[in-house]
């Protein structure tokens, strides 16, 4: 009996000295290749100036020089020659051409490119692009790209009537790039050390990150350097496999440290509130002016008997009007959703709200950082 009370007496010590080890696991479970990834390995872009052929007739015109210099040109290559007068570009187009260069690509992969319209070009519907080179910064060509761009819309007319949808002046070629030069992404510094690098910036979630790694792969495996920059050495067993512990530590789960953010985009009136927002009482009145101008043409007929001409008299009138609201209390707030609910109980627009939210930032009620986009 002494002995099972001793081991439940051991259970009850263990089972206390975890609670505050679980209470500060707060936060959002999340795996690490969901919010970081190896510093170094990302994508390059390439660049690229060609031509589109087969527009019909919804081309650049002929006051866009170097489209007529470029057909020049290409025509040179195949052994003709032409005067720039002798060129004709209505079916023609000067285009830039751009793609993403991903991480460990290899000569003979395929890549997406994006063609937009350089000069006076209506439209690059049913257009074949013609062999381009895609430049990286280095000027090296690492890419070349080829075939018939598709274009999210279409344009049509007749005898000065026409019809759109969406943009025709930018298209895209799936896998109309062929890469010719491999990209050389190294995983590791040679010291078997490497840093991953966080999607958001937070100290909390790269302590936490940090941790979940030293617990799987053993102490002193990582150490976060910065809010964004968690820097690992690899254990013995995976010197020199440095793949093997990426996918190892890939499916690791954490806790993500939420942060209290508020995005605003003021020219779509878009309003986004991100977690762990809280929101002290306050007192808002938001007011609406509106000015109306109304403008009145009169014509002023002049005398009969007297010399003069007709006239056209403008009478403008301006008239401004503010509606007032009263004072609204809005009680504090912890959560997301009690946030929501207190806002809601102004009923103002989401443009409106922009204003309210930004005024709140500034009197010290909403507890959150606010980015506008």
């Amino acid at each position: 009996m002494t002995m099972l009370k001793a081991m439940a007496a051991m259970v009850l010590t263990v089972a206390i000295a975890a609670l505050p080890a679980l209470a500060q696991n707060t936060g959002t479970s999340v795996r690490v290749k969901d919010i970081a990834h190896v510093q170094g390995v990302t994508g390059n872009q390439l660049v690229g100036y060609g031509v589109v052929v087969g527009l019909q007739g919804t081309g650049d015109s002929t006051s866009v020089i170097f489209t007529s210099q470029t057909i020049q040109n290409i025509l040179q290559s195949f052994g003709l020659t032409v005067s720039q007068q002798e060129v004709r570009t209505r079916d023609v187009a000067a285009v830039i051409v751009t793609a993403t260069l991903p991480p460990f690509a290899h000569s003979g992969d395929n890549v997406d490119v994006d063609v937009s319209a350089m000069g006076d070009a209506t439209s690059l519907q049913g257009g074949t692009l013609v062999l381009t080179e895609l430049r990286a910064a280095n000027n090296l060509v690492y890419a070349t790209a080829q075939g018939p761009v598709s274009v999210g819309g279409f344009v049509a007319g007749f005898s000065g009537s026409s019809v759109n949808k969406n943009y025709t002046g930018a298209g895209r070629i799936p896998n109309g790039a062929v890469i010719a030069r491999s990209m050389d992404t190294p995983l590791t510094n040679g010291n078997n050390e490497f840093n991953y690098v966080l999607t958001t910036p937070d100290f909390k979630t790269a302590a936490n990150l940090a941790a979940a790694l030293n617990a799987h792969f053993g102490a002193r495996t990582a150490r976060a350097t910065d809010a964004e920059t968690v820097h690992v050495t690899l254990p013995p067993a995976y010197a020199g496999n440095p793949v093997q512990f990426l996918a190892d530590a890939d499916d690791i789960s954490f806790h993500q440290n939420e942060t209290a953010k508020v995005v605003m985009n003021e020219r779509t009136g878009t309003i986004v509130f991100g977690g762990d927002i809280k929101l002290a009482p306050c007192a808002i009145a938001h007011g609406d002016l509106t000015i109306t101008i109304a403008t009145q043409n009169q014509v002023s007929q002049p005398n009969p008997l007297a010399s003069g001409q007709t006239a056209l008299q403008q009478n403008s009138t301006i008239q401004a009007s503010e509606k007032g609201h009263q004072l609204t209390f809005v009680a504090g707030a912890t959560t997301l959703s009690s946030v929501v609910r207190a806002l809601n109980v102004l009923g103002v627009s989401p443009r409106d709200l922009i204003a309210i939210v930004q005024a709140l930032r500034q009197a010290g009620s909403l507890q959150a950082d606010l980015e506008m986009i």
